[in-house]
Parts: C-alpha cells; structure tokens; sequence
C-alpha cells in the first residue's frame, strides 16, 4: 500500500461539502483533532508503559485518520500525496527525544494556516505554499511513524479497512443468521409483531409490558429514573439489534430462544453476563443520544461509540459485525425509540429480511 493508491482508494467515494463555506473547514478541523489524538496516544504510551497494551494498535488508526484528513485536504486542491513527497529529504529534527514529535506538530501548524489562506482567498501561490506545507507536514509524519517502531503501508492498509467499516451497502441486506444451524425453536425470531403498552403503575409512575401473539413478554419496564426519560420503551433498542445485526441475548432470554443444545454456546453468547453487555451498550448509546437530539437529523455515530462498542463486544458472535452495522442498528433502535416516546406505546414489526423495525399505531393489518 502507497501514498498514490491509499488517495484514489480513500478519496473515491468520500462525501465531503467543499461548497458549504463552514462545513469545509471540517478536515482541517479533522488534522488539528486527529493531531492532538496521535500525541495523546504518545501521553498515554509514555504515562502507563508496558501495561498500555493497546498502544501500538491505537497509533495505527490515529496516524491513520490524521493521514485521511491530510489526504481529503490535498484531493480537494488537486495535489498527489506520492507526488509531494517524491525525492523529497526529510526535514532535519531537533535531536532531542522527542523532536521528531515535535517538528510534526509545527508543521501541521503551518498546514492549517496555509488551508485558511487558501479557501479564503484562492491563489496559485496560496496553492503552493499549501503544497509545500503538507509536504513537510507527510515528512515528518513519515519519520514519527518510522521513529515509534510501526510500518506506514500498514497505516495506510488499517485506515482503508477502517473507512469501510463505517460505510455498507446502499440497501441493507437480511441481518446476520448467527443460529442458523440451531432448531427452530432456538432461532431469533425473523419477522414479528411485538406490541409495546404503556400503563400506570400508581404514585405517577409509568410502566411498558410488551406483548407478542397475545402473551405478555419480558418484565415490566419503567425508565428507573427521577425524570421522565421514557427508558421504559429502550426494548426498541434490543429490538433494533436482532433486526440489524441478527444478535440479541436480551431478546433471546424475552422469546426464550436461547441456544440450549450447546452448553458452551448457552453460557457465553446467551448468557447473563453477554445480556448483561448489551445492556451496558444500549445505556452508553442512550447516554450518547441524549447529547445529540436522540440522534435526531444525525446520519452517523461517532467513530469513537462505535469502537468502544466494538470493543465491549469482544468475544462474542456479534464482533463479527462491522461499525456501519451497529451504526444502522442503533439508528434502527433509536427510531422506533422515538415513536414509542412520542405516541405512548404502539407496535414494532420486526423484519430482519429487510433489517427494520416498522413502527404502527394500531398493529399490524391482519388478513
């Protein structure tokens, strides 16, 4: 993997609006974040040594993004990354530990500066002195890369895979099938109708029973908590993930579906402590949400929920799943959650052909 083919590879599809005259200052925005990212990986390294075990890893996808947003900077100015660093030396660094780190920060200083100057005033010259800004600026990111021991093409390589990840098909496809070799009876349910009531419990408190074919399901939810934050309905969440992701301990134990043939499938990818992770995900989802409009005129999460979720799951089925999975499958969750909220209770018809929780008023039409 080099410079020239991670910029075509990386910039085909990106979805930039250069022509949104504050929108467009997001990359470099992006370079000055992505920057402070990469030195405080380094903090970190330094802080904690050996028992940071995930440094190395984190350097590779920080040097990575702050590459992607120097690459997005240069797509747009019509300037080749392999180019501005062909025959180039690299710039002399102070001799001190950590001067290349250093020489890397001032010269992304002067990268952003020479980007201000541009898009303000567009110029030949104003180009120019951008091209020569990221040159040093790649320069030098180079020998940091080289000096903490890691392998540009392999930055290259894990931010390509990582900018997959947040970016699926076009039309979702049928959810994951994780039990598809199981019996019938310890299957997820593909396609279903689930009734979400609300009712008062006394003393001003609200409760939710969910109902399928009839029977009352799960225990009685209310939001456990001082205000009214209508957690009550959060199954809409749990919901969202069996729909999107094929994946769902807590639905599972709701349908009593959980994988009984296999002990050691029983315990691990059904049992109380991978419930117990799923519950943990849809409060720090929750959490995230409540901070952005719950996810109202949002069309993405940020990276950083999505690999701390990624993370949580580690060691169960659903870690096979990409970020743009979870992405859609919170989005999904957070729908129907807002549905639920707004007209007090109502239906969900789950299709994991389709990838979807529709959301109906009245049930569904019978017949």
């Amino acid at each position: 993997m080099n410079l020239d083919e991670y910029q075509r590879r990386a910039f085909a599809t990106a979805t930039i609006d250069w022509s949104d005259p504050k929108r467009r200052h997001i990359p470099a925005f992006g370079i000055v974040g992505e920057l402070g990212s990469v030195t405080s990986e380094l903090k970190k390294g330094l802080r904690d040594g050996k028992a940071y075990t995930e440094s190395r890893e984190n350097l590779v996808e920080e040097f990575g993004d702050l590459l992607w947003y120097v690459g997005a900077v240069a797509t747009r100015h019509g300037l080749k990354l392999a180019a501005l660093t062909k025959n180039k030396s690299r710039p002399k660094t102070p001799k001190t530990t950590y001067g290349y780190v250093y020489a890397m920060v001032g010269a992304f200083a002067e990268v952003v500066a020479a980007v201000d100057a541009v898009d303000a005033t567009p110029s030949r010259a104003r180009t120019i002195r951008l091209a020569n800004a990221l040159t040093r600026a790649l320069l030098t990111t180079e020998t940091a890369i080289k000096r903490e021991g890691l392998d540009l093409p392999k930055v290259l390589k894990t931010n390509l895979a990582k900018a997959k990840g947040m970016f699926g098909p076009s039309s979702p496809r049928a959810a994951r099938c994780f039990d598809s070799k199981y019996p019938s009876y310890e299957r997820l349910p593909r396609s279903i109708p689930i009734q979400f009531l609300e009712r008062s419990r006394g003393g001003g408190r609200l409760e939710v029973v969910i109902r399928a074919h009839e029977v009352t399901i799960g225990d009685r939810l209310t939001d456990n908590a001082a205000k009214d934050d209508g957690y009550r309905f959060h199954d809409s969440f749990h919901l969202g993930y069996a729909a999107v992701l094929g994946w769902s301990p807590v639905v599972r134990a709701t349908f009593r579906c959980k994988r009984k043939s296999n002990a050691l499938v029983d315990e691990v990818q059904d049992g109380a402590r991978a419930a117990i992770v799923e519950e943990a995900i849809a409060q720090t989802v929750f959490n995230y949400a409540r901070g952005h409009s719950n996810l109202v005129g949002l069309d993405r999460i940020d990276h950083g929920i999505l690999k701390l979720i990624q993370r949580m799951v580690r060691g169960l089925e659903v870690e096979k799943c990409a970020l743009h999975e979870w992405q859609r499958a919170i989005f999904v969750g957070f729908e129907a959650f807002r549905l639920l909220k707004h007209h007090r209770g109502g239906w969900l018809i789950l299709d994991a052909e389709t990838q979807s929780l529709t959301y109906t008023r009245e049930g569904p039409v019978v017949g």
